[in-house]
């Protein structure tokens, strides 16, 4: 029988104890994800998810959220979120109460205020100037009355390609965080204010259930952080997860998604996340040094683990 655990990327140290701790309780794997996450959404200092996060091009946080429950399939998202501190558990709602899956943009706010989330201003003093020196510098001095009119002209006149292309890696960040309690079962979890600067209403991997998240008691969990494009268009948490269900190893669904990513030759990264059914964890990147933390009911600290980093037809471990 695996002990009941819960696994998460960066930022994971502190929030995984509460986890454990909801884990050790008795509490479900869904209780534990959710607490977790929003431990992080509501860091002013993490400017990649939630609170403090940095916002759109016109200077709105548009915030993205999943939930998944391994047991029943059973998934809840939002996307494009404007106002809310925890979009997770605006998505567990969505999955609890709603019939739909998805829901965006002012209808998922309309629902969090219908079932009694109250509104918050996301932005805070640091998030507010990097989101005006960097816009400054790319684009130019711009009044604020006038930004929206400048970016229908930009729309218009330039490619928005060459735009992703003046983004460091730093301004894609998501928190990924999975748990298994005490009865077996699996949850996934992914939180995130999006890709810095984006173009309002653009919407990433991380609510889109096959892309950025799944989870399968049958199989186990993966999550995705990084291009959410690239996830989107090869369904990368899905196809892990169909990789380890036709008899592949943890690790190597892991490396064959990168793989698939490298295959687009196209600027730009993903990493994932991933454990199985028996308790194994694995974390793989295109980028980097993949790590991740893990800690389990019986752990007195979490424990970082050491991933895979999948290089054009290399390997590293």
């Amino acid at each position: 029988m695996v002990k009941p655990f819960i696994i998460g990327t960066r930022n994971s140290r502190e929030m995984l104890h509460i986890g454990a701790e909801i884990l050790r309780k008795g509490g479900t794997a869904m209780d534990a994800v959710e607490a977790a996450t929003r431990s992080v959404e509501e860091n002013p200092d993490d400017h990649s998810v939630g609170l403090g996060g940095i916002p759109n091009l016109l200077g709105v946080p548009q915030m993205d959220a999943s939930i998944m429950d391994g047991r029943t399939l059973r998934t809840g998202a939002v996307a494009a979120l404007e106002g809310y501190l925890h979009p997770i558990s605006v998505a567990r709602k969505v999955l609890e109460l709603s019939p739909h899956v998805l829901l965006v943009g002012p209808g998922a706010a309309l629902f969090a205020r219908a079932v009694g989330f109250e509104d918050t201003e996301l932005l805070t003093d640091e998030s507010r100037d990097i989101y005006k020196a960097f816009v400054e510098d790319a684009l130019g001095s711009i009044e604020d009355e006038r930004r929206r009119e400048y970016l229908v002209s930009y729309v218009e006149d330039y490619n928005l390609r060459d735009w992703y292309e003046k983004l460091s890696e730093e301004h894609w960040g998501t928190v990924n965080i999975m748990a298994m309690d005490a009865k077996g079962d699996i949850c996934s979890g992914v939180s995130t204010s999006g890709l810095s600067l984006k173009l309002p209403g653009r919407v990433g991997d991380s609510p889109i259930i096959g892309a950025g998240n799944y989870c399968d008691n049958r199989v186990g969990a993966a999550a995705c952080t990084g291009r959410g494009e690239f996830a989107i268009r090869l369904s990368t948490a899905r196809a892990i997860i169909n990789r380890m269900e036709n008899g592949a190893s943890i690790r190597e669904a892991c490396v064959w998604a990168m793989r698939d990513i490298h295959a687009l030759n196209e600027p730009g990264g993903i990493s994932c996340l991933a454990l199985d059914r028996n308790g194994n964890t694995m974390s793989a990147s295109t980028r980097r040094e993949s790590t991740h933390y893990y800690m389990d009911v019986d752990s007195e600290g979490s424990e970082e683990r050491l991933g895979v980093w999948v290089k054009n037809k290399e390997e590293r471990t």
